[in-house]
């Protein structure tokens, strides 16, 4: 995509924000569509080969970010295009999953071992998701260094670009949503407020 068509989609998105809810927003662009640094082909290999790394539908798997948009949405860098420096960032929704990873964190935190980053782990999990890169640093907890060792296996591969990709873990679209929504939040507002 030229940067011509990613400031016709930022155009589009804008309109979008002014003419609809947040949700429709958040759905319409980011946990539907295409994605815009994978063509279809590739977008459904990544998906379905994360997917069958943790035993999950395809479905469970999707991009996030400004590499399903084509621009990012956070504070500090909202509507830079994606580019060279850019990670591909996949969000992963299956309560099943979450459950499993929650039970091993509660044994792991339940034995009295030390965890570091246990309360900002706490933060993100009372909201519905889990940062990987707040699970225990340990050589007791295998689920960080099996996770992180995987996502650098993928990007290692080359296959979906020379882009780093990473995951967060969500319980169910309802908190994936609700997170998306922060950002699309404070975008319809400044639409709507303007300086």
């Amino acid at each position: 995509m030229s940067t011509d068509q990613i400031s016709v989609q930022i155009g589009s998105f804008k309109a979008d924000l002014m003419q609809r809810n947040v949700s429709v927003v958040i759905r319409r662009y980011i946990t539907f569509g295409n994605c815009f640094i994978l063509n279809d082909d590739k977008y459904f290999e990544l998906k379905s080969e994360i997917a069958e790394n943790f035993k999950l539908h395809p479905s469970e798997v999707i991009i996030v970010g400004s590499g399903k948009l084509g621009f990012s949405i956070a504070a500090q860098k909202r509507y830079r295009p994606f580019g060279d420096t850019s990670d591909i960032d996949v969000a992963i929704i299956s309560s099943q999953l979450f459950d499993q990873f929650w039970k091993e964190i509660f044994d792991y935190s339940n034995s009295g071992a030390f965890w570091a980053d246990s309360e900002k782990f706490k933060k993100y999990l009372f909201k519905g998701w889990i940062r990987p890169d707040k699970l225990p640093n340990s050589p007791y907890f295998s689920l960080r260094k099996d996770w992180f060792e995987f996502f650098r296996n993928l990007t290692r591969s080359g296959k979906y670009g020379s882009y780093k990709i990473s995951a967060g873990l969500y319980k169910s679209w309802h908190f994936l949503e609700e997170y998306q929504s922060i950002c699309v939040k404070e975008c319809k507002q400044e639409l709507e407020s303007p300086l």
